[in-house]
């Protein structure tokens, strides 16, 4: 197995505060890991460093076999980000999100890719209504499709569960399987 994130001594600081400190970190491919603690222990700041939207202030970053001290963008193809951030576009449907990413993530199909998705999280039937009148659930549902849509060999989640019902958990935990 190769490793798909190496970290050694990552630091993140705000403001002269340690967000992060010093976290030394390997996961190869195929393993599935938590983070767990409590608020403010920094797992939202070492999520975002790991998908190359924050740099580390010190230490060494590396994913798929490389440094990310050039901004990581060979890498940031490579991952999917469930955030608390949905990165939808408010005004634009499900389908035309996930149509508009599929041509940056440069998806095959995307026509097809986006219905399956769509299907697969549940969203068919809003598939053509503004985001900003889904509920927080359904905009969920909306960014794991996102995140999955280029079918990323690395999957970071922040509190994946967040607004999610209990059938829409059951999707979720199914869909990782």
């Amino acid at each position: 197995m190769s490793d798909v994130i190496e970290a050694r001594g990552i630091s993140r600081r705000f403001a002269g505060m340690h967000a992060v400190e010093a976290l030394d970190l390997r996961i190869e491919a195929g393993e599935a890991v938590a983070l767990f603690g409590p608020n403010g222990a920094g797992k939202t700041t070492l999520l975002r460093m790991l998908a190359t939207l924050l740099r580390p202030t010190r230490g060494d970053l590396r994913l798929f076999g490389r440094s990310v001290s050039d901004g990581g963008g060979y890498a940031r193809r490579r991952i999917g980000f469930l955030s608390h951030q949905s990165f939808l576009y408010p005004d634009l449907t499900p389908t035309e999100n996930l149509e508009f990413y599929a041509r940056m993530f440069r998806v095959a199909a995307p026509a097809e890719r986006v219905h399956h998705l769509l299907d697969q999280v549940g969203l068919l039937g809003w598939a053509h209504r503004p985001v900003r009148t889904l509920s927080r659930g359904l905009e969920q549902r909306c960014a794991l499709a996102r995140a999955l849509l280029h079918e990323p060999h690395l999957l970071l989640m922040d509190e994946p569960f967040t607004g999610l019902d209990v059938d829409a958990g059951t999707m979720l935990r199914d869909t990782l399987r």
